[in-house]
């Protein structure tokens, strides 16, 4: 395995990334995709464990992975411990966060009244409107976002969603999206907060969150009221750090 285009997916790369994780190389999520942090991480393990530094993930870099992984704990703790870390100074407003708001098409409204109440609680924001996910991820990437929040409109139950990976769920992420569906159901009523896989969430790496929403008429009478639910649950989240 080693980095090229179109990217290489699949449970290999998850694996690969797993054990990197593990021996303290992060990466950002373990999510199976073979991108620019995992070619980066490999290199460096290749470097400290004395091996040609190629990028190229073959079978003396597998073995030797496998084998000094096995001394260390499970890959979620680091990275969960990362992830605290990265929120561990408290701070009574969003200045100096950096926060990457994205919709898919016919929400400029919604994004626009969050980006004000954002920016108002001292956020630096960038707002995209495009109607690929993963185009949004990359762009946050590059933001250097410390949180990314995404919204839609689609059929079936509304929910908060987060990362949830095979061995690793973004603490931040679910304690926001418990904190935001909580005071969304008097606007949305039955919805929840889920881990799930999705592309601007497993490919971003910041905590993400993606609202999707099931009624479009009852968001365009509330996007204000919205706006200023996620705002405040972001700036308590500021203020008080992970649970």
């Amino acid at each position: 395995m080693y980095l090229q285009a179109p990217e290489l997916r699949g449970d290999d790369v998850a694996e690969l990334q797993r054990l990197l994780t593990t021996l303290g190389f992060p990466l950002g999520h373990i999510d199976g995709i073979h991108g620019d942090e995992t070619a980066e991480s490999l290199v460096d393990f290749q470097l400290n464990a004395g091996i040609v530094p190629d990028g190229v993930c073959g079978p003396v870099t597998i073995e030797f992975l496998q084998r000094v992984a096995k001394r260390f704990g499970e890959p979620g703790d680091i990275t969960r411990l990362q992830e605290r870390q990265r929120f561990s100074v408290p701070s009574h407003r969003l200045t100096g966060y950096k926060i990457f708001l994205a919709e898919c098409g016919g929400l400029d409204a919604i994004i626009a009244s969050l980006r004000r109440n954002l920016t108002d609680a001292g956020a630096e924001t960038l707002t995209a409107h495009h109607p690929d996910w993963s185009s949004h991820a990359r762009q946050a990437n590059h933001f250097g976002a410390d949180f990314c929040v995404g919204v839609e409109v689609r059929d079936g139950a509304s929910s908060i969603c987060h990362f949830l990976g095979d061995h690793f769920e973004s603490p931040a992420g679910k304690q926001l999206g418990v904190a935001i569906s909580d005071d969304l159901q008097e606007l949305f009523p039955g919805i929840t907060s889920t881990g799930m896989r999705l592309p601007l969430l497993r490919e971003t790496q910041m905590p993400a969150l993606l609202c999707r929403l099931n009624d479009v008429n009852s968001l365009v009478r509330a996007h204000q009221r919205m706006a200023t639910i996620i705002t405040k649950a972001l700036r308590d989240f500021a203020q008080s750090g992970l649970d």
